[in-house]
């Protein structure tokens, strides 16, 4: 049976793996959005602020479960697997405009 612990550290592992690869993965989108049609590089910096966003929900929930009770957090990790679910739905939707 999974601990609170080892998934909150799990999770977090997870997430700052992401964050690492999305910098340098958003650098490279970035430059070639410079290049891209007006109308394309609107719809990507919506796109990235839709993702700043789900990034921000998902370190909320992080902290949620950092600070739950040990019965509680279980209620709040479905929270975490949508959080989670919709942050890389975001990502593929930004990296779409250039594939």
């Amino acid at each position: 049976m999974e601990t609170k612990d080892s998934y909150l550290e799990k999770m977090k592992a997870k997430f700052d793996d992401l964050n690492y690869k999305w910098n340098i993965e958003r650098n490279k989108l970035e430059a070639k959005a410079q290049n891209a049609k007006v109308e394309v590089k609107k719809k990507f910096e919506e796109q990235l602020k839709t993702l700043q966003k789900r990034r921000g929900k998902m370190s909320q929930k992080l902290d949620q479960i950092d600070v739950a009770s040990e019965d509680a957090w279980k209620d709040i990790k479905e929270g975490v697997n949508n959080a989670w679910q919709s942050l890389n739905e975001a990502i593929k939707k930004a990296r779409s405009h250039f594939d």
